[in-house]
């Protein structure tokens, strides 16, 4: 199963080799949230752009993986995975001063960042 913390969960330490599935689904999954992200970024402004990222995610994912022809579990793994590397990226970017028009750093501004759906 992918999981971006993988090596902090208990017996970890066993699989510090990944598989090369592994590595090839950590590949189409970042490769997707990228390209979701950029999208979402020339697209221009948008009041709920993280919602309109997981959804173009989710629906990416399942096409790629039903091409692939994994599983139901594999791809609700890899959207698993996906989702964690998403909110892994706007917690790091929510984290990051601001600069303002003068080049000053602000405080950071998480308006914009929505919880994932449940």
């Amino acid at each position: 199963m992918l999981t971006t913390d993988r090596e902090c969960r208990r017996g970890g330490e066993r699989f510090a080799m990944p598989t090369l599935g592994e590595i090839e689904g950590k590949l189409i999954v970042s490769e997707i949230v990228a390209a979701n992200c950029l999208r979402q970024l020339l697209a221009g402004p948008e009041t709920e752009p993280l919602s309109s990222i997981r959804r173009g995610i989710k629906q990416a994912l399942q096409n790629r993986c039903k091409k692939s022809g994994l599983c139901g579990e594999d791809t609700d793994a890899a959207l698993e995975y996906a989702f964690q590397l998403l909110d892994a990226a706007v917690e790091a970017v929510g984290n990051q001063p601001k600069l303002d028009s003068n080049a000053r750093e602000t405080a950071p501004q998480l308006s914009r960042v929505a919880p994932p759906p449940q």
